[in-house]
């Protein structure tokens, strides 16, 4: 009996223990197996993060598993759909979480893809001071309308830091290399005015900005920023928190919350990447109205428009009907949110083929002229016109252009008049 008993406790220990296997182990291919599956025969893929459509911006990659895309504002509810050249699936989502489904390329690779509500590499920063509250960063504003803090990098001082809206991460000047201590462990692609280079990168820096500190924060080299700038930052560095800037009191305030907004002027924003600002704003040009995402740019100083919306001749036209006077019934005007805007500097560039969706980004002449809140964890763009609203914006270039061949023109009509009086008394 004894004997019976230990062999019935043994299988019953037996079972015990396949059960924990399968429960173990079982659980993830019986879960991988009920993930939903669209199909595609295309690698290419658009994506609607929120309010955001982006065309072909998801190239499959069945290597990866799971493949991660990574939500544009983790901390709002939204929606984000993928849709393929032949399928689409929808999730909505929600800060923190995982949604986990299968891509079928073919109708034979299995494409495992991941929408994460979580920040991609966020370098949170801790404080100095402890106490609960905003932080005051008083900043100057220089002949370049752009935003310049002081900060502290690897223990040195360091001093005009631009806050540049329109850049992706934290770089540094290569001339100002030799300033700081600073160890380039490895290289990264860079894409700027300068191209797409790769260039060395730091991985572990410490930053200190006001009461702020960044630790482990990589930086980059750039070659294309001015002889006296000596790093750049970005919107990177607060994207969990609120960011406002107040051109009037010439602070940067780092929030936990949103402060008070009365007096503001509130419209949609996204985040390109996580971190560059876009605006939806409107521009009336050489009889037509185009609307788009346009980017915040704090680090260019004049806007810039596709030269394909607002070509050349339409721009000498504008300054000469300024020259009569009537540059305000032809001159551009920009809509953003409450605030219609005429008479701004701007370049043309090729930015794209033509369409309905307009191609621009908004330079700091323009942007100075209203005290800016960037809610980074809600997706918001608050605006109110501040005291710079009414100085004079930058000259065009098209401004010396024309009033050059204007009065090329007037001294050849001069000469040719008295020319032809000459000509009527020597005849006389």
């Amino acid at each position: 009996m004894a004997s019976s008993r230990q062999t019935r406790q043994t299988l019953i220990g037996g079972c015990r223990l396949i059960i924990i296997f399968l429960l173990l182990y079982g659980r993830p291919a019986l879960a991988q197996s009920q993930l939903p599956i669209i199909k595609a025969t295309s690698k290419t893929v658009d994506i609607r993060d929120g309010s955001h459509f982006k065309k072909g911006y998801w190239a499959i990659m069945p290597e990866r598993k799971p493949d991660l895309y990574f939500v544009e504002l983790p901390q709002k509810p939204g929606t984000v759909t993928f849709i393929t050249d032949q399928d689409s699936i929808a999730f909505d989502v929600t800060y923190g979480h995982d949604y986990d489904f299968i891509i079928l390329l073919d109708g034979t690779d299995s494409c495992y893809t991941r929408i994460t509500t979580r920040y991609r590499d966020l370098n949170a920063a801790t404080r100095v001071d402890i106490r609960p509250g905003p932080d005051t960063i008083p900043f100057t504003l220089g002949d370049n309308h752009k935003v310049y803090v002081k900060a502290t990098l690897n223990g040195t001082a360091v001093r005009d830091i631009q806050l540049d809206l329109g850049a992706g991460g934290t770089l540094i000047n290569k001339t100002s290399v030799p300033k700081v201590k600073i160890d380039f462990d490895q290289t990264t692609t860079l894409t700027n005015s300068d191209g797409v280079n790769q260039v060395p990168n730091a991985t572990k820096n410490v930053l200190q900005i006001g009461n702020l500190i960044w630790d482990s924060l990589p930086i980059a080299v750039a070659g294309n920023m001015k002889e006296h700038e000596d790093i750049i930052i970005s919107n990177s560095l607060f994207r969990d928190q609120i960011l406002e800037i107040n051109y009037d009191k010439r602070i940067v305030v780092v929030h936990d919350s949103l402060p008070p907004v009365t007096g503001y002027s509130r419209q949609e924003m996204i985040l390109d990447g996580g971190t560059i600002p876009y605006g939806r704003v409107s521009l009336t040009a050489n009889e037509k109205e185009l609307t788009g995402w346009v980017m915040f740019d704090t680090g260019a100083r004049t806007s810039i428009v596709n030269s394909s919306d607002v070509p050349f001749f339409y721009r000498v036209w504008t300054e000469l009907s300024g020259m009569l006077g009537l540059e305000a019934a032809v001159a551009p005007r920009l809509r953003i949110g409450d605030y219609e805007l005429s008479g701004f500097e701007y370049k043309i560039r090729d930015m794209g083929a033509g369409g309905k969706e307009l191609k621009m980004l908004l330079g700091s002449d323009l942007l100075k002229r209203f005290n800016l809140i960037l809610d980074n964890q809600n997706g918001y763009l608050y605006m109110q016109p501040n005291s710079l609203t009414t100085a004079a914006y930058g000259k065009r270039g098209e401004y010396y252009v024309v009033r050059a061949v204007v009065a090329a023109l007037i001294l050849v009509t001069l000469i040719l008049i008295i020319k032809k009086a000459r000509k009527k008394r020597l005849y006389a």
